[in-house]
């Protein structure tokens, strides 16, 4: 009996991994401790972004088109709303709904798949934390301080490790 016990939860450990992992390029827009704006490059893993691409790119040309554009946005972008776009704006101990975006797009580099994308929050950057992570453990965001652009003032990036799930903060100083 233990060893059946074991196995089930070795197996339900193999599963519980993220299927798809995504680096998060953040450009930041302060003026006078605003957070002005924030425009997102997220950028698939090589795994994810080859399977994605063959679907995407019905062409096959390399690019994506302004047909491709729309039925990535909304057949795949469109449906992260559900999770909050894997981003946590927490403003005074209050999770906030995730900001209307605009400008998005996508596109192929270095054979990854990336989404490009802006909001325009308005919030106060020093009573503001930004969370990167899926709670479900399926998609991994990465985030290291060196992808981050700020015009003005420093971030500083942690950890989060949640127990059942990991993922990265932005904190403003």
């Amino acid at each position: 009996m233990k060893i059946l016990i074991n196995l089930i939860l070795f197996i339900n450990i193999l599963n519980a991994h993220p299927h798809t992992f995504i680096e998060v390029y953040p450009n930041i827009e302060i003026k006078n401790k605003i957070i002005e704006k924030i425009n997102f490059i997220w950028k698939l893993d090589e795994m994810t972004s080859s399977m994605l691409i063959m679907e995407f790119d019905q062409d096959q040309n390399g690019n994506f088109d302004k047909k491709e554009i729309q039925y990535i946005y909304d057949y795949y972008f469109l449906t992260l709303i559900e999770y909050n776009f894997y981003t946590d704006i927490t403003v005074k101990d209050k999770v906030q709904i995730f900001p209307q975006f605009y400008n998005f797009s996508s596109y192929i580099e270095n054979n990854k798949l990336c989404y490009s994308f802006t909001i325009k929050p308005k919030l106060n950057s020093k009573d503001t934390l930004i969370d990167f992570g899926d709670t479900d453990f399926f998609v991994a965001m990465v985030l290291k301080k060196e992808f981050i652009k700020i015009n003005d003032g420093t971030i500083k990036v942690s950890d989060l490790d949640n127990d059942f799930y990991f993922g990265y903060r932005m904190e403003f100083n």
